[in-house]
């Protein structure tokens, strides 16, 4: 890293930012719509007539009509794949291209009738022809990947893949579960020419982000990764706070009725079966509810549900993408992460991810973050070169880590604060790997010190970049989820799901103060 780089204009630019970010944190805070109000609605004071749509979006789980589907249509972490004729892979990492072959996949007529299959056989038989493959990063539900569920057959309208291959210059299509080892064969209805006409013109607006990968088996199945290294910008952001008065009036509807046990660092907040704990040292937020009444659903209704909350809650929440689901018997943790540059953020604290806990269609708790980067500092942005993910995948396995341990293997960005200063964030690009649960940065696993020529270079200089300027524990195994201070692992464990319900109802009800019983 560049030592004492221009310090007086940093400062410059730190107050103009700052001064652009109150505009921004004035329509966080009072809703989207905020600032107009200030100008279309004179002699408006009631605040909370703008939220109060939202606070009941997010109390009542339903989506209204002020966050329809088509306003919070929520993406799912995926790659465009084109397999040659010649058995050569290219790669399409890029937001608004994944976003577009959805629309394009929904496009097309799909017969009635379909053939199951195993997941192994559609594989062995698509090595010989030329096709485009949307992999999912994990069991996603279809209507994640294609727009309009309605133009397939019924039957397989809610079902859950890893992949949509369509054979070139066909009508054949492929929906695979590697996962669970299944296919269903499709037949596209529309004329072949017009069909292709369709997919080359989709192709020619991304032909420049194409990038050659390898297809490797890991634990989830098959994945690709990068043959050659890759130049990926380092971005320095703002960093931003939502203050305390933005989730309480997000997630309680009435005020007035909110009971505060904050103490020390940790400002505790309650209503009847609801409770916003918020930790003043990583500012990490948790909402837990008393849900009872839960429905039976399935995890199309419940993406649906949390993908609402997410327009709701988030700012930025066109930036996030859906990511796993974990759980069973309608009990399901649904992640969604944080995408800058069409690369996944990784960090401490649910700074890059949120995951919501569901009861049936119902949110049962809600995890994520009060800080948030939206503010570029354009001109601290520098070029690394990037080890490729075949380079990472060697390392891994000579380092003990066999494919089968291997869930992901994803060139990504970690979260990490400036060196010099904690109003700035840094985004770091390294690659990124998922054994079990948890999440590692490659140099938390590998002592890069051993791997000179593989090591995070200058793009510019070629000079190797010092990544212990920005992190204490590189090689240590230490995963995402795992750097807390101490006294967020207790909070975290008084969250424990160990605690009987009873318990938990009082938890989330603690008993009345002697003033709150007189007034009663």
């Amino acid at each position: 890293m560049k030592q004492n780089k221009w310090n007086w204009i940093l400062h410059a630019i730190l107050v103009i930012l700052a001064l652009v970010s109150v505009a921004a944190s004035v329509s966080n805070l009072y809703g989207p719509s905020a600032l107009n109000a200030l100008f279309s609605q004179d002699g408006q004071e009631n605040n909370g007539e703008t939220t109060t749509e939202l606070n009941n979006m997010a109390i009542s789980n339903e989506t209204t009509d002020g966050n329809s589907t088509e306003e919070v249509e929520i993406t799912a972490s995926q790659t465009l794949i084109l397999h040659s004729e010649v058995d050569e892979y290219v790669a399409i990492d890029n937001m608004s291209a994944v976003k577009e072959l959805k629309h394009v996949a929904a496009g097309f007529d799909y017969d009635s009738e379909n053939e199951e299959d195993s997941a192994y056989n559609i594989r062995n038989y698509v090595q010989t022809q030329p096709y485009i493959e949307d992999k999912l990063n994990n069991e996603t539900p279809i209507n994640l990947l294609i727009a309009d569920t309605s133009r397939l057959p019924e039957e397989l309208q809610e079902i859950v893949i890893t992949s949509y291959i369509y054979i070139m210059e066909t009508n054949e299509v492929y929906l695979l579960n590697d996962v669970t080892d299944t296919a269903y064969s499709l037949t596209i209805s529309d004329n072949v020419d017009d069909v292709m006409a369709e997919v080359h013109d989709y192709l020619s607006s991304y032909e420049d982000l194409m990038q050659p990968v390898l297809p490797v088996t890991l634990a989830n199945g098959v994945s690709y990764i990068s043959k050659d290294a890759q130049e990926i910008e380092r971005f320095t952001y703002l960093q931003e706070r939502q203050p305390t008065t933005y989730f309480l009036n997000h997630f309680f509807e009435t005020p007035e009725d909110i009971h505060d046990y904050s103490m020390n660092n940790i400002s505790r907040y309650y209503t009847e079966g609801r409770q916003l704990t918020i930790n003043m040292e990583t500012f990490e937020v948790f909402l837990l509810q008393d849900n009872t009444e839960a429905e039976e659903t399935n995890l199309n209704q419940q993406i649906e549900v949390t993908s609402a909350a997410m327009a709701d809650i988030l700012a930025d929440q066109t930036s996030w993408l859906y990511a796993e689901a974990n759980g069973d018997d309608g009990r399901e943790m649904i992640t969604y992460r944080k995408y800058v540059n069409s690369l996944p953020v990784f960090g401490n604290n649910y700074v890059s991810k949120a995951q919501f806990a569901m009861s049936g269609d119902t949110i049962q708790n809600i995890y994520m973050s009060a800080l948030t980067i939206q503010t570029q500092v354009t001109d601290l942005s520098e070029s690394y070169t990037v080890m490729s993910g075949a380079d990472a995948l060697d390392l891994l396995n000579n380092a003990g880590y066999p494919n089968e341990d291997i869930s992901e293997l994803v060139l990504g960005y970690r979260w990490v604060q400036n060196p010099e200063t904690s109003r700035l964030v840094e985004l770091i690009p390294s690659w990124h790997i998922q054994i079990g649960s948890k999440w590692f940065m490659l140099e938390d696993l590998i002592d890069m010190s051993q791997y000179p020529s593989l090591q995070t270079t200058y793009t510019e200089s070629g000079e190797v970049v010092d990544l212990s300027l920005y992190f204490d524990n590189l090689g240590q195994q230490v995963s995402e989820e795992e750097v807390k201070t101490q006294l967020n692992e207790s909070i975290s464990e008084s969250f424990s799901s160990d605690v009987d319900e009873n318990d938990y109802s009082q938890f989330l009800n603690p008993p009345l103060s002697d003033s709150d019983e007189e007034e009663s």
